[in-house]
């Protein structure tokens, strides 16, 4: 069964997005496992159904999937919104990954942002895997990003 995440599902998703930060960043993890959590959960407690929707996969109570979607308001075009929606924590547990959820959550998302005039849907990945199932739901690659690190 797959929903949009609620309030009581913010401790299950913050555990989650430590083992998906773990999964993408490999090596380059901090291990700071408690601060983490807590900086995870401070900002879902604030931001969840508000400017971040989860939409997440529950199999016998137990939260094994999530897809986060960051929804950003720029000022609006002539012809559109401005709002965009940012693809981010896509993460399934290890025993339940090439099933179709991950499939089914970004459908949801698509669904999502259809109802709720998002006009463009961004994401970044580098795992092949991945791409490919965005590449299925009709992303494609984009050059037109520009970015500079502020440090």
């Amino acid at each position: 069964m797959n929903r949009i995440a609620k309030n009581e599902d913010i401790e299950e998703i913050s555990r989650l997005r430590i083992m998906q930060q773990k999964d993408d960043w490999k090596e380059l993890y901090p291990n700071k496992d408690e601060e983490f959590y807590a900086v995870t959960k401070k900002y879902l407690e604030e931001h969840l159904n508000k400017d971040i929707f989860f939409f997440i996969e529950i199999i016998d109570n137990k939260i094994i999937a999530t897809c986060g979607l960051q929804v950003i308001k720029y000022m609006p075009q002539c012809v559109e919104s401005g709002v965009e929606g940012y693809i981010c924590d896509v993460f399934t547990l290890k025993e339940y990954r090439r099933k179709g959820i991950q499939t089914n959550l970004i459908k949801e998302c698509i669904k999502f942002a259809k109802k709720n005039n998002i006009i463009e849907l961004k994401l970044s990945s580098d795992n092949p895997e991945a791409i490919r199932i965005y590449q299925e739901q009709g992303f494609e690659h984009d050059k037109l990003i520009m970015k500079k690190e502020i440090k």
